[in-house]
């Protein structure tokens, strides 16, 4: 892993995510090593001649978070990184940014894979708002080490889902990617329920820049499902979302679990 210090003037981007204000990347790459990572785009910006989840370059700047610019504005940690990825326990940068948005009063989502999250539960409490969400394409360890082999395994995430619920800290649940024909949402659903009071849900992107190198690893792993992603990715027959999207809500409103689809981002 080539990881090097990278100064920048400011931690803060403007969102274009529908109710996030401000989104916050203290690192531009990400040793999880997600097949599916929809941010690999980025390394074309970064210079490196590493291949995306074999760097990570750790953002240093010197100029705080200003309060009246956040105060009581949507932050989220992260969008296209992992704040709490191995790196963190060194470099502590979240950290220290979470100790700033505690004076800015905003309201933070952070989104991981890592529960690295807990080491910093005295700071999530002091924040205005705050909600943590670990993101889940199955309950399958052997699938998790297969497509996030860098990741906290699925045991730890949903340990640390308990441990902060038990903290009265917000919890959420991102189911997504969702691989279809692989990823079993109700055994996400079924294993995270106890610790958590909302779900969202997303469909498995296949941008151009990775299509080729997911679709290698659908059919050395799950050469079955093929048909299925022929079907969805290069026909561009989407009945397959519209019908989990029915099987989700019905399952979710009949349990009265809170829950957000976002189905239609993955090809329309």
């Amino acid at each position: 892993m080539q990881v090097q210090l990278v100064p920048v003037k400011t931690f803060l981007s403007k969102s274009k995510i529908p109710g996030i204000d401000y989104a916050i990347n203290p690192y531009i790459g990400c040793p999880h090593n997600c097949i599916y990572c929809y941010a690999e785009y980025m390394r074309k910006f970064t210079g490196h001649s590493e291949d995306w989840g074999q760097f990570l370059d750790v953002k240093q700047c010197t100029v705080p978070l200003k309060p009246a610019q956040l105060f009581h504005t949507h932050v989220l940690l992260c969008s296209a990184t992992d704040p709490y990825n191995p790196y963190e326990e060194t470099y502590q940068c979240t950290r220290s940014l979470l100790k700033q948005l505690i004076y800015c009063q905003a309201r933070v989502s952070i989104l991981t894979k890592s529960d690295l999250v807990l080491r910093d539960i005295d700071l999530l409490k002091q924040l205005y708002q705050c909600e943590v969400g670990f993101s889940f394409s199955s309950v399958d360890e052997s699938f998790r080490q297969r497509v996030e082999p860098g990741a906290a395994s699925i045991e730890q995430r949903i340990r640390a889902l308990r441990i902060l619920s038990e903290a009265k800290i917000n919890t959420v649940v991102m189911a997504a990617p969702l691989f279809p024909g692989i990823s079993d949402w109700k055994s996400i659903v079924e294993k995270t329920r106890p610790y958590t009071n909302f779900y969202r849900f997303d469909g498995l992107n296949l941008r151009p820049g990775f299509q080729k190198k997911v679709i290698s690893f659908i059919a050395k792993y799950y050469p079955a499902t093929l048909p299925l992603y022929s079907q969805i990715y290069l026909k561009n027959d989407f009945s397959y979302w519209d019908r989990l999207r029915c099987d989700i809500l019905t399952h979710c409103q009949a349990h009265k679990i809170p829950v957000e689809i976002f189905f239609s981002s993955v090809t329309r």
